[in-house]
């Protein structure tokens, strides 16, 4: 089961979008004096994806809900899971892969809702190399870090397509950044974020192909919200009530990108307006799955088998888990 009571029926989220989560809509506001300091942490540096968290703060959302919340920069996926699993924050978001992983070493945290319920990843190229479908990887050179779940993402790819990679030349970046490489021409494709690089890159004027991995059978939920473990046994309540305040500022965000990207600028001064706008289009369809009518934020028990059966396949899972005991239980 998820946080959130029937999260994964249509029922969630109707009419305003919260009516579902046993929790009166029209909650009252809670004074200032009453608010539960709430720490957050972002997986990276403040971007387009990260726009809700400061809307949820800025609008009132969080108040509402009786919390008081201090957002923090990460430094990556990896690092947001190790953080708030030791207790240092007390929410985070960061991919699901990474908070997959995380728990398969034996770090402990929970989802509670699944923001992008499909991956962003995507195979790019420049339109100069014409890779329009997998088989004309053949003969082509592959990068990307060979130590990070997006090498699983490939190897994924690969069994799904039934490429013969033997044909295909890798060659592993390491800590090098893809794209610099990619533009170059050092390298002929690579796995990348369509909600984030992609666009940045498009805005930048550069041509490019991409192969959505979702559409060729790489099944993988995308951005997660999730808590501490002791947390989410010892305050269910919170952690409920913390994510139905998140999912509220996402919504708000989706239907106000320019506003929301405005408010993300007030907190983050070196905010580029337009692109950050701009990578809305490719998260908002994003939030709903691929096949299916799916309610924003649910979660469900195939849906972290298919995840976890990615990363697991790509011997990124140390200790082997129920993908289900990922979701964290209702309050």
């Amino acid at each position: 089961m998820s946080l959130i009571p029937d999260l994964s029926r249509r029922h969630f989220l109707a009419g305003t979008g919260l009516a579902a989560l046993g929790v009166s809509v029209g909650a009252p506001f809670v004074h200032a004096q009453s608010l539960r300091p709430v720490s957050f942490r972002l997986n990276y540096v403040a971007n387009a994806e990260h726009a809700p968290y400061y809307v949820g703060v800025k609008k009132g959302f969080y108040k509402e809900a009786g919390f008081d919340v201090a957002i923090a920069p990460g430094t990556g996926s990896n690092d947001t899971v190790k953080l708030v699993g030791a207790g240092n924050d007390m929410f985070g978001v960061a991919v699901a892969d990474a908070v997959l992983v995380g728990r398969g070493r034996g770090v402990p945290v929970v989802s509670t809702a699944v923001l992008l319920q499909q991956s962003p990843n995507v195979l790019a190229s420049l339109t100069a190399k014409n890779i329009t479908k997998p088989e004309d990887l053949l003969g082509k050179k592959v990068g990307m870090s060979s130590r990070s779940t997006v090498f699983a993402f490939w190897k994924a790819f690969v069994k799904e397509t039934k490429l013969d990679e033997s044909k295909i030349q890798f060659s592993d970046l390491g800590a090098t950044a893809s794209s610099p490489v990619l533009i170059a021409g050092t390298i002929d494709a690579t796995i990348t974020l369509a909600t984030n690089e992609i666009v940045a890159l498009r805005e930048d004027g550069v041509k490019l192909n991409t192969l959505d991995l979702g559409e060729y059978g790489v099944r993988s939920y995308g951005q997660t919200l999730f808590a501490n473990d002791s947390l989410a046994k010892k305050d269910p309540a919170l952690v409920h009530a913390f994510t139905r305040a998140t999912l509220k500022a996402w919504e708000f965000t989706m239907a106000n990108v320019p506003e929301a990207i405005a408010i993300l600028k007030e907190s983050v001064a070196e905010t580029e307006v337009k692109k950050e706008i701009a990578k809305w289009a490719e998260i908002t369809p994003r939030t709903k799955a691929l096949k299916g009518d799916v309610a924003f934020g649910s979660q469900t028990a195939e849906g972290w088998a298919s995840t976890y059966a990615t990363f697991s396949s790509a011997g990124l899972i140390d200790t082997a888990f129920d993908p289900a005991s990922i979701m964290a239980k209702p309050a």
